[in-house]
């Protein structure tokens, strides 16, 4: 997978189609010290918009003047095509080390995975491979140095899959042998959740590597409570908290070795005591401005918290349940999940406190995934990671003991399971992506440059940025954003003749107010080819005329 983590990266072969030809921008005209002394002062979140729309119930012109140019090519030159790998980067510009200040501002990413990163830029400044400074300058004009930022985390995570193989491995390997070990390693890198996971830069996969080797120290802990075992328990559940929120259904694990625990205080208690220490102790030790600002109610802590509330929502628990288990097929394939749920029922009528003990963190997440999970879209399946996996384990571990009696069902069995997980669609979309001549926004950008005339206006329902829009003429161009819900007051006849949109599928746009007015004229890539919707490698882009 390692060629693949070059995919989405920014660099200059999209200036041709962002500068219609003409020379790229000198550093000075992207305002660069003016966006960054207005987001060092910001009391806010790391990752809250820096300028939110005044108008959200209008049309707003995105390239009225210089500045709105400039920020529209600054997220061009620095953002990657996945939305969410920029804002750890975001977090660390807004440190200040030589005043002592690491408060990243950003805590759904916890501390454990934004200063490794960090330590891994400096290493990787040390060693000559990257080029770290606070000229912005440098990036803006050479957009592939910043782009090595990317491929560092990228290689973290890749790192953390391999671990999550081993440690699913050795977990599918305690009830089917080496050979299920085999088996649920190779089920579980198949699955398209897991590949999306290894080329991304966001902690998810990182966490739940450490989540799985949580469960293999709960499983040795509740054979025999020694206290070594305490604490690498207690630091593996701490690590998976302290690296991104979700790591929090690590607590499970906890009360189910609590349950045989007598009530008379022995050493099994206080080996469960001191694995609870242990990971408050690691999660305040990386996190600790989480410590501080719960405390004293630091206004970053409240934006960041302010923002990533707003986009979960309790509620609507069948329609969560429904999004969750279409999600599962997605990430893990229909047939190795149908597999797991065998395997799980067998392992469970055989060994069911430990089975549920390994289980505990997977169904603790399936329950926050279903109460937020109503409307999400596709790559909410970061949530289903741990649940994913462990399916994937547990159909190995069944696969193997199967093969025993019956070695040619077990055998069609797992060809099956893999035949019908779409690994290949994303595997082949990351590889366009990486490649970057078929890319679907690079296409989408070159039938625009051919359908728009000179100065005409462009219509977008997303904010453009590198994973949303694809790379036009902004400099020259106006680009008009339509609204979520138009106003009273809207001008329908000034909308632009052309509308492009980023979605997972055409379906995504069907209740939007402007489909009335708008009919679709090419989708890109084809409508029947394979698709990846749990990334946004080769993300399907759709060009709508106005009717």
């Amino acid at each position: 997978m390692l060629p693949l983590l070059r995919w989405g990266l920014p660099d200059r072969t999209r200036d041709e189609l962002l500068f219609a030809g003409g020379s790229t921008w000198p550093a000075e005209r992207y305002q660069t010290a003016q966006a960054l002394e207005q987001r060092g002062s910001r009391a806010g979140g790391a990752d809250t918009d820096l300028n939110p729309l005044a108008a959200p119930d209008q049309l707003i012109d995105l390239t009225s003047d210089e500045a709105g140019r400039a920020e529209i090519l600054r997220r061009f030159r620095l953002f990657s095509r996945q939305p969410d790998e920029m804002i750890t980067f975001m977090a660390l510009q807004r440190m200040s080390p030589r005043q002592f200040d690491f408060d990243p501002k950003l805590y759904q990413y916890g501390g454990a995975y934004i200063y490794v990163v960090g330590a891994l830029l400096a290493a990787g400044k040390a060693c000559g491979l990257l080029t770290v400074t606070s000229d912005a300058g440098v990036y803006l004009t050479q957009p592939e140095l910043f782009g090595r930022f990317y491929l560092a985390a990228r290689g973290l995570s890749l790192a953390a899959g391999a671990l999550t193989l081993v440690g699913v491995a050795r977990l599918a390997a305690r009830v089917g042998g080496r050979r299920g070990g085999w088996v649920a390693a190779l089920l579980a890198a198949c699955s398209p959740v897991f590949v999306t996971a290894c080329l991304e830069a966001k902690p998810h996969l990182i966490s739940t590597a450490a989540l799985v080797w949580a469960a293999l120290a709960a499983l040795r802990f509740d054979a025999s409570p020694a206290r070594r075992t305490a604490i690498v328990l207690g630091a593996l559940c701490g690590a998976a908290f302290g690296l991104v929120l979700t790591g929090l259904c690590a607590i499970a694990l906890l009360p189910c070795l609590a349950l045989r625990v007598p009530r008379a205080a022995d050493s099994r208690f206080r080996s469960l005591a001191l694995a609870v220490g242990c990971a408050a102790a690691v999660y305040a030790v990386t996190n600790p401005y989480v410590i501080l600002h719960l405390l004293t109610g630091h206004a970053s802590f409240s934006s960041n918290l302010a923002n990533s509330t707003a986009m979960y929502t309790v509620g609507r628990f069948a329609e969560g349940a429904s999004r969750v288990a279409r999600l599962l097929v997605e990430s893990v394939g229909l047939g190795t999940l149908l597999l797991g749920l065998c395997g799980s029922l067998a392992i469970v009528a055989r060994w069911p406190r430990r089975t549920l003990l390994v289980a505990a963190p997977a169904v603790f997440m399936l329950l926050v995934a279903t109460a937020i999970g109503a409307g999400k879209p596709a790559e909410f399946a970061r949530f289903l990671l741990l649940p994913s996996l462990l399916a994937a384990g547990a159909a190995g571990a069944w696969l193997a003991r199967l093969a025993v009696p019956y070695r040619r069902t077990a055998a069609i069995l797992f060809l099956a399971a893999l035949a019908v997980s779409r690994t290949w669609s994303y595997v082949h979309a990351f590889a366009t992506d990486a490649l970057g001549i078929d890319e679907s926004r690079r296409v989408a950008a070159l039938a625009l440059r051919g359908a728009l005339v000179d100065n005409e206006p462009l219509a977008l329902t997303q904010v453009p940025a590198p994973y949303a829009t694809p790379p036009i003429d902004f400099d020259r161009r106006q680009v008009l954003l339509l609204p979520r819900q138009p106003g009273p007051e809207l001008p329908v006849a000034r909308l632009p003749r052309l509308l492009v949109c980023t979605a997972d599928n055409e379906q995504s746009t069907a209740s939007a107010w402007w489909r009335r007015h708008y009919e679709l004229r090419r989708a890109i890539p084809p409508h029947g080819r394979a698709t990846s919707p749990i990334s946004w490698a080769n993300k399907p882009v759709f060009i709508f005329e106005r009717r």
